[in-house]
């Protein structure tokens, strides 16, 4: 008779229609896992917009209380914001508490404090935690006025799991070097959706014109403004181009910066920006354009380098995080330090110069994406609950 399946509970702060590289993978990590285990999210019933309330979230109970994504059953809960812990849920908490889940996997470091009130509550489930956005949650503990004390919650609440899965070579450093073990730590990246591109809409312009793809969010570290500035410096060579800035708004005032720099540099007609594009739209983006460009000052193990590769695009991207892992300088691409559009300019010109190099780089980068796909992902994820269920099992 075949064993009972492992029972999940998937734990995220953000959800649907939130859609950011922690909520992408959690999504598609969940999907693919439902032929492994028995597997539910748990989220928020909010969702973030440009406008800001006292505590810098803007609330939207419109969603869903419970709904089913793909196969996955999904529970929102109502927030309260308190200040530091920012959202709480007492019936999320004692839903999970009281529940039949085996194992209890957090994904991200996002909101700490609500995330290390849960954990401390549910104490005989096996806890597990992806570390989405380590390096920009390590940053943000090292400038807070409150760093002494937040600290000391967020050491807590990584020696508190069973196991932790870090996204890169570089998240697994740093566990290791917070004074995480190295036996309660496995690497297993993000993954990409091969089905995603065989959808396609005519949202790139056909033209002769070569074209340069950015995909990130308006953020001050998605670093647009590098980009900018090399464009402006692209734009005096003799190359005919059009770059596509694609990505969600989550700090206006940023974006109208980036905006500003565009007209500043007389680049309004160079560069086309689409923000909050469906799926088709950004896989013909994906499979229209000639480069990726990625000039952020953090990332951990971004999805849109994978797609990027997935659609055979060379990368230029900045070695900050996990980005290294992926991308090869001068095999799939090229690394540069952060900040520096003059290298970026100087990447970005090579590449759009020499159409065999970036065939040759295109065969490359299709066949290693082919070995991140969400099913082998998943497949990972699920044999390291296979080993904790044994590791932990009930006496």
């Amino acid at each position: 008779m075949e064993s009972e399946k492992i029972k999940v509970a998937m734990y995220t702060p953000f959800f649907f229609p939130v859609l950011g590289g922690t909520e992408i993978a959690t999504y598609n990590l969940a999907k693919e896992l439902k032929a492994f285990c028995n597997i539910e999210v748990y989220t928020f019933n909010w969702i973030r917009t440009c406008e800001k309330d006292s505590y810098g979230l803007h609330l939207s109970c419109g969603l869903p209380e419970r709904e089913m994504a793909d196969g996955v059953d999904v529970h929102r809960y109502a927030v309260t914001n308190l200040p530091f812990v920012k959202n709480f849920s007492a019936t999320l908490i004692k839903d999970i508490s009281f529940s039949d889940f085996d194992i209890l996997h957090f994904q991200g470091l996002h909101r700490l404090l609500s995330r290390f009130l849960l954990q401390k509550r549910v104490r005989k489930k096996i806890k597990i935690l992806t570390t989405h956005a380590l390096y920009e949650s390590i940053r943000i503990l090292t400038r807070s006025k409150y760093k002494f004390l937040v600290n000391s919650f967020f050491m807590m609440s990584l020696k508190n799991m069973k196991h932790i899965i870090a996204l890169s070579e570089s998240d697994l450093r740093w566990l290791i070097y917070l004074g995480i073990p190295r036996n309660k730590i496995s690497v297993i990246p993000n993954g990409i959706n091969p089905e995603k591109f065989e959808k396609r809409r005519n949202f790139v312009e056909k033209n002769e014109k070569l074209k340069i793809l950015c995909v990130a969010r308006f953020d001050k570290n998605k670093n647009y403004e590098s980009l900018v500035y090399a464009l402006s410096k692209l734009k005096n060579s003799n190359i005919d181009f059009e770059a596509y800035f694609i990505g969600s708004i989550s700090d206006s005032e940023y974006s109208e910066k980036v905006l500003r720099l565009i007209k500043m540099n007389n680049l309004e007609k160079c560069i086309r920006i689409g923000v909050s594009i469906d799926d088709p739209a950004l896989i013909d983006c994906y499979l229209s354009c000639d480069i990726f460009v990625l000039p952020s000052t953090m990332e951990t193990f971004p999805l849109v380098i994978l797609e990027a590769m997935y659609a055979g695009l060379p990368v230029v991207a900045t070695s900050v995080g996990g980005i290294p892992d992926i991308v090869k300088d001068g095999v799939n691409g090229f690394l540069i330090p952060p900040n520096n559009s003059q290298e970026l300019y100087e990447k970005c010109l090579q590449l759009l110069r020499d159409d065999d190099l970036r065939s040759q780089i295109r065969n490359r980068n299709k066949e290693t994406a082919k070995n991140y796909t969400w099913n082998k992902i998943a497949s990972s994820t699920y044999n390291l609950y296979q080993h904790l269920m044994k590791k932990y099992a009930k006496k």
